[in-house]
């Protein structure tokens, strides 16, 4: 029993898979699974078992995962150490949609990335939830409020929408709305309730291309209130509020709480939201679940 065999423990707990645990660490699947057949037998127990296709921890492997999470601090220590730095090289991956990312986080990047110089991120802007459960993120920023999960959740700020349409009277402006997986979205039942029960005429989860069609002055479709700011008093538009608000939730791993370069990156996105205070799009909150 050694800790290169809890190493391979704590991935596969991440990752769902033998296989990206593999990836993970850059070893072959068949180690992987001869390794934790291994320390199974070592010590008696079922630490996995497979279910619709991923592996998932049994309560024994539940019991041991703080232990492999604060193994995997002091190895981060002893790396720091090693290495002579006053601070640890950290990667973070940070989940979060594309509209966030690109107006919020991107115009504050730079001067972060600047003040942490040991500080890397890897940013992903899919539309799908990542499983903060399985480690698919160390941070996420959600609309709306998670479900509990064995992540820190706070309530950072709020976003409003607004209704964007043409202001000259159009016979049938093209209506912009979400994809169908995405359509019981408290803005996109604000949307049909203005729009009746027509057809949109394109769906897209990109809010970028949603707000350069309406520009256009021919469409009708929602948007933050951040990203109308530049079609408010514009003569062809006409933007109203809708009366919609969706919550930023921050989601983080229990395991960076006291990690000081995890912790300045927290705050870093909770002040993004109080920054647009002056515009009146985001309230930032303190409240934690």
């Amino acid at each position: 029993m050694n800790w290169d065999d809890f190493r391979i423990v704590s991935a596969v707990c991440k990752t769902g898979s033998f296989t990206r645990a593999g990836r993970l660490l850059q070893i072959n699947e068949t180690t992987v699974g001869r390794r934790i057949s291994r320390l199974e037998t070592d010590m008696g127990l079922t630490l996995f078992d497979a279910v619709d296709g991923m592996r998932q921890p049994t309560q024994a492997c539940m019991a041991i995962l703080r232990g492999l999470k604060d193994m995997e601090k002091a190895a981060d220590e002893i790396r720091r150490v090693l290495r002579g730095h006053d601070l640890a090289q950290r990667r973070f991956r940070l989940s979060t949609i594309a509209a966030i990312a690109e107006h919020w986080l991107a115009p504050q990047l730079p001067q972060l990335l600047t003040d942490l110089p040991d500080l890397s991120l890897s940013i992903d802007t899919s539309d799908q939830n990542v499983d903060m459960s399985r480690w698919e993120a160390d941070f996420a920023l959600r609309l709306g409020r998670p479900k509990q999960g064995s992540f820190l959740m706070r309530r950072i700020g709020q976003i409003d929408f607004v209704l964007v349409r043409p202001r000259a009277p159009v016979p049938e402006p093209l209506l912009i709305a979400y994809p169908e997986a995405l359509i019981e979205m408290p803005e996109m039942e604000a949307l049909f309730h203005k729009a009746g029960t027509r057809n949109p005429r394109l769906e897209t989860s990109s809010l970028n291309l949603m707000r350069e069609i309406l520009s256009s002055g021919r469409a009708l479709g929602v948007l933050p209130e951040t990203m109308a700011g530049g079609l408010r008093g514009r003569a062809d538009l006409c933007v109203t509020e809708t009366g919609v608000s969706r919550d930023i939730w921050l989601l983080s791993q229990p395991s960076l709480r006291d990690d000081p370069i995890a912790r300045r990156l927290s705050a870093w996105l909770s002040s993004l939201f109080a920054l647009r205070e002056e515009s009146a799009d985001l309230l930032p909150k303190n409240e934690f679940s």
